[in-house]
């Protein structure tokens, strides 16, 4: 790709029209014009300042060869970056690529019991099949440990991933100029499908326990309840997958515009939590480990999940109110 293709393509992702890129850089739009007809090549001067208008580097205009954007990290002498369309566009489309990854790192650990309950049901006298517990316990705990591990392996290749945006999650940043309002386009598209995954999600969520409660009123055999726990553990597996996925997208919607849980002020509680969350998630996490393994009641301990999120949505009101 030629240097005229190349200006002729970012002012077009920034939604430009020549005249506003002849503004910006100072000349006339017939200036413009030439440059993305091939017709004349602007000089050095000139090259510098359209790599800061569009945050490439002079590199990617430059090389005929290079086809693949290379960013450059401009910021007004504070340490704020200024965010071109081009990137935005790069943060969000990589935001779900790693809302997907994270979501199935959370399924994996959500279903990664369910091997090690239906192999303890099977230990129970029932008329299909039988096996030894300690065949049932060994082969559950390598699939929990297997799907654990795949799982944070997920959790730590995703925030790679990431790691080129970490301007965008300090909020040191600033969008350049109608990048806000093509955000704000690009979620007005995706909005309805945040709704009715939410809807959806919530929905798996409340009813995944239904099958098991039908079954505890009926009076099935007991050999029946570890089937219709792991049957549990899917939907609400599926319905936690849902929200998170899309959670996340809508999250990097807020972060570009800084709205909702992104405000500067938000971002700030949002850090002091993340030193509080350091601490408590992995004592929980510890218990949790501890208590499951000398009880070996796998089915029931779980609960400690959702009883350690209400206990950390109260720890984060106070922090946040001291924070006030």
């Amino acid at each position: 790709m030629i240097f005229a293709e190349k200006v002729l393509n970012l002012r077009r992702k920034n939604g430009w029209s020549q005249e506003e890129l002849a503004e910006k850089a100072g000349v006339s739009r017939q200036s413009v014009s030439k440059w993305e007809s091939a017709a004349s090549i602007p000089d050095i001067n000139k090259i510098l300042e359209l790599s800061r208008i569009f945050g490439v580097s002079t590199d990617y205009l430059l090389k005929d060869d290079m086809e693949d954007v290379e960013f450059i990290r401009e910021d007004d002498g504070d340490g704020t970056r200024r965010v071109s369309l081009e990137e935005a566009n790069a943060f969000l489309r990589d935001k779900r690529v790693q809302a997907r990854q994270i979501a199935r790192g959370v399924l994996l650990c959500i279903l990664s019991p369910v091997l090690l309950i239906l192999l303890g049901g099977l230990t129970e006298p029932n008329p299909w099949l039988a096996v030894s517990e300690g065949t049932a316990a060994g082969v559950g705990m390598m699939a929990l440990l297997l799907l654990a591990a795949v799982a944070v392996a997920t959790f730590i290749l995703s925030g790679m991933r990431m790691k080129s945006y970490g301007h965008l999650d300090a909020g040191a940043f600033e969008l350049e100029y109608g990048v806000a309002g093509v955000v704000r386009e690009h979620w007005a598209a995706y909005e309805p499908v945040f709704t009715r995954c939410i809807v959806l999600g919530v929905t798996l969520c409340i009813l995944s326990a239904a099958p098991l409660i039908v079954a505890g009123a009926m009076g099935v055999p007991e050999y029946v309840l570890p089937m219709l726990l792991a049957l549990l553990l899917a939907l609400a597996g599926l319905g936690v997958y849902l929200i998170v996925r899309v959670c996340i997208v809508k999250g990097s919607f807020d972060r570009l515009l800084r709205e909702g849980d992104f405000r500067a002020e938000v971002i700030e509680d949002e850090r002091r939590m993340e030193r509080v969350g350091g601490v408590y998630w992995p004592i929980v996490t510890a218990a949790y480990l501890l208590w499951s393994f000398l009880s070996g009641g796998w089915h029931f301990t779980w609960v400690i999940w959702p009883a350690a999120a209400l206990v950390f949505a109260a720890i984060s009101a106070v922090v946040r109110r001291n924070g006030d």
